[in-house]
Protein backbone atom coordinates (compact mmCIF):
# COMPACT_ATOMS: atom_id res chain seq x y z
CA UNK A 1 0.00 0.00 0.00
CA UNK A 2 1.85 3.41 -0.72
CA UNK A 3 2.46 5.67 1.88
CA UNK A 4 1.89 8.86 0.01
CA UNK A 5 -2.44 7.62 0.56
CA UNK A 6 -4.22 8.17 3.66
CA UNK A 7 -7.38 6.71 5.80
CA UNK A 8 -9.97 9.42 6.49
CA UNK A 9 -12.90 8.84 8.53
CA UNK A 10 -14.43 6.57 6.24
CA UNK A 11 -11.49 4.93 4.84
CA UNK A 12 -10.87 6.89 1.91
CA UNK A 13 -7.82 7.00 0.02
CA UNK A 14 -7.19 10.45 -0.96
CA UNK A 15 -5.21 11.62 -3.92
CA UNK A 16 -4.34 14.94 -5.26
CA UNK A 17 -7.47 15.08 -7.20
CA UNK A 18 -9.60 12.72 -6.39
CA UNK A 19 -10.59 9.97 -3.24
CA UNK A 20 -11.03 6.29 -3.62
CA UNK A 21 -13.17 3.82 -1.54
CA UNK A 22 -12.28 0.32 -2.19
CA UNK A 23 -14.05 -1.41 0.22
CA UNK A 24 -15.96 -4.73 -1.34
CA UNK A 25 -13.99 -3.96 -3.95
CA UNK A 26 -12.11 -7.41 -5.01
CA UNK A 27 -8.72 -5.52 -6.03
CA UNK A 28 -7.79 -2.68 -3.63
CA UNK A 29 -5.94 0.44 -4.13
CA UNK A 30 -2.22 -0.52 -3.86
CA UNK A 31 1.48 0.02 -5.61
CA UNK A 32 0.82 -2.09 -8.83
CA UNK A 33 -2.23 0.00 -9.63
CA UNK A 34 -0.21 3.34 -8.75
CA UNK A 35 3.02 2.84 -10.97
CA UNK A 36 0.62 1.09 -14.03
CA UNK A 37 -1.40 4.30 -14.01
CA UNK A 38 1.81 6.28 -13.98
CA UNK A 39 4.03 4.66 -16.52
CA UNK A 40 0.78 3.57 -19.13
CA UNK A 41 1.25 6.45 -21.57
CA UNK A 42 0.30 5.47 -24.76
CA UNK A 43 2.21 6.78 -28.48
CA UNK A 44 -1.22 9.23 -29.29
CA UNK A 45 -3.45 11.55 -27.11
CA UNK A 46 -5.94 8.71 -26.35
CA UNK A 47 -9.79 9.89 -27.00
CA UNK A 48 -11.41 6.52 -25.32
CA UNK A 49 -9.60 4.62 -22.79
CA UNK A 50 -10.71 1.08 -21.41
CA UNK A 51 -9.77 -0.09 -18.19
CA UNK A 52 -10.46 -4.20 -18.34
CA UNK A 53 -10.78 -5.26 -14.52
CA UNK A 54 -10.83 -1.97 -13.29
CA UNK A 55 -11.51 -2.92 -9.61
CA UNK A 56 -11.99 -0.10 -7.38
CA UNK A 57 -11.22 2.02 -10.28
CA UNK A 58 -7.88 3.52 -9.38
CA UNK A 59 -6.44 3.01 -12.76
CA UNK A 60 -9.76 4.70 -14.50
CA UNK A 61 -9.24 7.66 -12.54
CA UNK A 62 -5.87 8.47 -13.04
CA UNK A 63 -6.44 8.10 -17.24
CA UNK A 64 -9.38 10.60 -16.81
CA UNK A 65 -7.27 12.89 -14.44
CA UNK A 66 -3.86 12.81 -17.18
CA UNK A 67 -6.51 12.75 -20.35
CA UNK A 68 -8.75 15.31 -19.76
CA UNK A 69 -10.15 14.85 -23.22
CA UNK A 70 -10.58 11.24 -23.07
CA UNK A 71 -13.98 9.31 -22.50
CA UNK A 72 -12.80 6.28 -20.07
CA UNK A 73 -14.99 2.95 -20.01
CA UNK A 74 -14.11 0.62 -16.92
CA UNK A 75 -15.51 -2.90 -16.77
CA UNK A 76 -15.18 -5.68 -14.15
CA UNK A 77 -16.69 -9.13 -13.99
CA UNK A 78 -17.92 -9.13 -10.32
CA UNK A 79 -21.08 -7.28 -9.66
CA UNK A 80 -20.32 -5.68 -6.24
CA UNK A 81 -17.09 -3.75 -7.61
CA UNK A 82 -18.60 -2.83 -10.06
CA UNK A 83 -20.79 -0.74 -7.81
CA UNK A 84 -18.00 0.36 -5.77
CA UNK A 85 -15.95 1.62 -8.96
CA UNK A 86 -18.95 3.28 -10.03
CA UNK A 87 -19.82 5.22 -6.68
CA UNK A 88 -15.74 6.76 -6.78
CA UNK A 89 -16.50 7.51 -10.42
CA UNK A 90 -19.74 9.27 -9.67
CA UNK A 91 -18.14 11.68 -6.62
CA UNK A 92 -15.24 12.57 -8.75
CA UNK A 93 -14.30 15.56 -11.12
CA UNK A 94 -14.79 13.52 -14.53
CA UNK A 95 -18.00 11.88 -13.30
CA UNK A 96 -19.25 12.31 -17.31
CA UNK A 97 -16.20 11.02 -18.94
CA UNK A 98 -16.36 7.89 -16.57
CA UNK A 99 -18.14 4.64 -17.30
CA UNK A 100 -18.60 1.28 -15.24
CA UNK A 101 -19.84 -1.58 -16.84
CA UNK A 102 -20.49 -5.22 -15.04
CA UNK A 103 -19.27 -7.49 -17.90
CA UNK A 104 -16.59 -9.66 -19.08
CA UNK A 105 -14.00 -8.55 -21.52
CA UNK A 106 -15.30 -11.69 -23.86
CA UNK A 107 -19.14 -10.62 -24.21
CA UNK A 108 -17.49 -6.61 -24.28
CA UNK A 109 -15.28 -7.29 -27.15
CA UNK A 110 -18.68 -8.61 -28.71
CA UNK A 111 -20.68 -5.77 -28.24
CA UNK A 112 -18.37 -2.71 -28.63
CA UNK A 113 -19.05 -0.86 -31.30
CA UNK A 114 -16.18 1.60 -29.92
CA UNK A 115 -12.24 1.09 -30.45
CA UNK A 116 -9.59 2.47 -27.82
CA UNK A 117 -6.49 4.29 -28.28
CA UNK A 118 -5.53 2.82 -24.89
CA UNK A 119 -6.26 -0.31 -22.53
CA UNK A 120 -5.35 -0.59 -19.69
CA UNK A 121 -5.19 -3.60 -17.32
CA UNK A 122 -3.74 -5.22 -13.88
CA UNK A 123 -5.11 -8.50 -15.03
CA UNK A 124 -5.53 -11.72 -13.35
CA UNK A 125 -2.44 -13.44 -13.40
CA UNK A 126 -2.21 -16.45 -11.36
CA UNK A 127 -2.53 -19.68 -13.08
CA UNK A 128 -1.06 -22.55 -11.13
CA UNK A 129 -1.05 -21.13 -7.75
CA UNK A 130 -2.90 -22.19 -4.76
CA UNK A 131 -6.89 -20.85 -5.12
CA UNK A 132 -8.04 -18.43 -2.72
CA UNK A 133 -11.27 -19.46 -0.77
CA UNK A 134 -13.03 -16.22 -1.61
CA UNK A 135 -14.71 -17.07 -4.76
CA UNK A 136 -14.88 -13.23 -5.82
CA UNK A 137 -11.25 -13.14 -4.91
CA UNK A 138 -10.41 -15.99 -7.22
CA UNK A 139 -12.08 -15.26 -10.22
CA UNK A 140 -10.04 -11.76 -9.84
CA UNK A 141 -6.55 -12.80 -8.85
CA UNK A 142 -6.54 -16.46 -11.16
CA UNK A 143 -7.02 -16.60 -14.90
CA UNK A 144 -9.41 -19.14 -15.24
CA UNK A 145 -11.76 -16.27 -16.59
CA UNK A 146 -9.52 -14.38 -18.74
CA UNK A 147 -5.91 -16.05 -19.44
CA UNK A 148 -3.08 -13.95 -21.31
CA UNK A 149 -4.20 -15.14 -24.50
CA UNK A 150 -7.70 -13.84 -24.01
CA UNK A 151 -6.80 -10.64 -22.57
CA UNK A 152 -4.39 -9.67 -25.83
CA UNK A 153 -7.21 -11.61 -28.18
CA UNK A 154 -9.79 -9.49 -27.70
CA UNK A 155 -7.51 -6.54 -26.62
CA UNK A 156 -6.04 -6.35 -30.31
CA UNK A 157 -9.49 -7.08 -32.16
CA UNK A 158 -10.57 -3.47 -29.63
CA UNK A 159 -7.40 -1.58 -30.36
CA UNK A 160 -7.06 1.78 -32.72
CA UNK A 161 -4.49 1.23 -35.24
CA UNK A 162 -1.61 3.29 -33.15
CA UNK A 163 -3.62 2.44 -29.91
CA UNK A 164 -1.51 0.45 -26.93
CA UNK A 165 -1.93 -2.20 -24.21
CA UNK A 166 -0.56 -1.41 -20.82
CA UNK A 167 -0.23 -4.66 -18.33
CA UNK A 168 1.33 -5.46 -15.22
CA UNK A 169 2.48 -8.15 -14.14
CA UNK A 170 4.49 -10.46 -12.26
CA UNK A 171 8.51 -10.62 -13.46
CA UNK A 172 8.96 -14.06 -14.21
CA UNK A 173 5.67 -13.91 -16.63
CA UNK A 174 6.83 -11.12 -18.46
CA UNK A 175 8.82 -13.28 -21.34
CA UNK A 176 6.03 -15.44 -21.76
CA UNK A 177 3.48 -12.53 -22.11
CA UNK A 178 5.96 -11.12 -24.36
CA UNK A 179 5.25 -14.08 -26.64
CA UNK A 180 1.78 -14.79 -26.23
CA UNK A 181 1.20 -11.28 -27.31
CA UNK A 182 3.12 -11.35 -30.34
CA UNK A 183 1.13 -14.79 -31.31
CA UNK A 184 -1.52 -13.03 -31.16
CA UNK A 185 -0.68 -9.74 -33.44
CA UNK A 186 0.85 -7.34 -30.66
CA UNK A 187 4.29 -6.55 -30.19
CA UNK A 188 6.10 -5.31 -27.67
CA UNK A 189 6.96 -1.84 -27.30
CA UNK A 190 7.83 -1.12 -23.70
CA UNK A 191 9.26 -3.05 -20.40
CA UNK A 192 9.38 -1.71 -16.91
CA UNK A 193 10.55 -3.95 -14.51
CA UNK A 194 9.61 -2.49 -10.66
CA UNK A 195 11.68 -3.84 -7.82
CA UNK A 196 12.04 -2.35 -4.06
CA UNK A 197 15.34 -1.55 -4.21
CA UNK A 198 17.78 -0.84 -7.20
CA UNK A 199 19.85 -4.09 -6.34
CA UNK A 200 16.56 -6.50 -6.06
CA UNK A 201 15.43 -8.67 -8.34
CA UNK A 202 12.23 -7.18 -10.29
CA UNK A 203 8.85 -8.27 -8.72
CA UNK A 204 6.53 -6.72 -11.23
CA UNK A 205 6.97 -5.66 -14.90
CA UNK A 206 4.89 -3.41 -16.71
CA UNK A 207 4.56 -4.04 -20.42
CA UNK A 208 3.34 -2.40 -23.57
CA UNK A 209 2.49 -3.81 -26.35
CA UNK A 210 0.80 -2.20 -29.86
CA UNK A 211 -0.01 -3.20 -33.09
CA UNK A 212 3.35 -0.99 -34.27
CA UNK A 213 6.54 -1.30 -32.95
CA UNK A 214 10.31 0.25 -33.97
CA UNK A 215 12.63 0.41 -31.13
CA UNK A 216 11.92 -1.48 -27.43
CA UNK A 217 12.69 0.98 -24.43
CA UNK A 218 13.65 -1.06 -21.30
CA UNK A 219 13.79 0.35 -17.65
CA UNK A 220 14.29 -0.47 -14.25
CA UNK A 221 12.65 1.26 -11.36
CA UNK A 222 13.58 0.91 -7.71
CA UNK A 223 10.54 2.18 -5.33
CA UNK A 224 12.72 2.73 -2.50
CA UNK A 225 16.13 3.94 -1.14
CA UNK A 226 18.38 2.16 0.73
CA UNK A 227 16.64 4.20 3.80
CA UNK A 228 13.51 2.12 2.66
CA UNK A 229 12.40 6.08 1.55
CA UNK A 230 10.74 6.23 -1.57
CA UNK A 231 13.11 6.84 -4.37
CA UNK A 232 12.99 10.08 -6.51
CA UNK A 233 11.77 7.74 -9.84
CA UNK A 234 8.81 6.46 -7.46
CA UNK A 235 8.11 10.22 -6.24
CA UNK A 236 8.38 11.74 -10.01
CA UNK A 237 6.15 9.04 -11.85
CA UNK A 238 3.56 9.18 -8.71
CA UNK A 239 4.06 13.22 -8.27
CA UNK A 240 0.80 13.97 -10.28
CA UNK A 241 -1.40 12.11 -8.54
CA UNK A 242 -0.07 11.37 -5.18
CA UNK A 243 -0.37 13.42 -1.89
Amino acid sequence: MCSSLFFNAIFMFHCKQFAIDDNGATMKVGNDAIMLGAIAQPQQQPVCILDIGTGCGILALMMAQRYTDAQVTAIDIDAKTIEVAAANFARSPWSDRLKARNIDLQEFAKQSQTTYDLIISNPPYFSNSLRNQDPRRRIARHDDNLSLNELFKYSLQLLTPNGCLSIIIPSNEAERAIEIAKETGLLYISRTDICNHITDPAKRTILIFGIHCSDFIINKIPLRNTDNSYSSEYKTLTSPFLL
